[in-house]
């Protein structure tokens, strides 16, 4: 007896890291927050030699400013070494995350149906979606996706899955 695969209905390939939305303007940001770092630290070193109370209040501040600065710029390397491939069949869904910096793929899947709900973050820079099932929470990156997001709301709408859209305020099942 021979068993069919299930047929491939939407496959989406993200695009390169350039082409982010908000690029640009997040880049330079990040930027010249880093040139305020070092500023800030000579200046928490100028008054540090002056006033020890006020030195330290303000190479502390400059610290914890450069620790999030420093977890945003490692988030924004991560996110240009990532490619997603997310696969959609009536059956399943498959992510497929290809880390070049870490050399290593990952797969998750989980079964269309046993998805409780989607809840889908809209936000053009950051947009994604959480397939919720009872044994896995599959979150998909869509904001490297291109303009096919559509159709992957469209095909998950027909075949009859609850989407929770967080930007209007849908309430979130239990």
């Amino acid at each position: 007896m021979v068993t069919a695969k299930p047929q491939i209905a939407i496959k989406l390939v993200s695009k390169p890291y350039s082409t982010r939305a908000a690029l640009g303007p997040l880049m330079v940001g990040v930027g010249v927050g880093w040139v305020f770092v070092v500023l800030w630290l000579c200046t928490g070193i100028f008054a540090l030699l002056n006033n020890v109370y006020w030195g330290l209040t303000l190479l502390a501040s400059t610290s914890g400013f450069s620790l999030i600065l420093g977890l945003m710029t490692h988030s924004m390397v991560r996110d240009a070494y990532r490619s997603f491939v997310f696969e959609l069949t009536d059956s399943d869904a498959v992510l497929y995350v290809h880390d070049r910096l870490k050399k290593r793929t990952s797969t998750q899947m989980v079964l269309l149906d046993d998805v409780k709900y989607v809840e889908y973050y809209p936000y053009r820079d950051s947009s994604s979606m959480i397939l919720h099932t009872a044994y896995a929470q599959m979150e998909v990156p869509l904001w490297p996706m291109g303009e096919q997001v559509r159709d992957i709301m469209d095909f998950l709408d027909g075949r009859g899955l609850r989407i929770v859209n967080v930007q209007f305020d849908d309430v979130i099942p239990d």
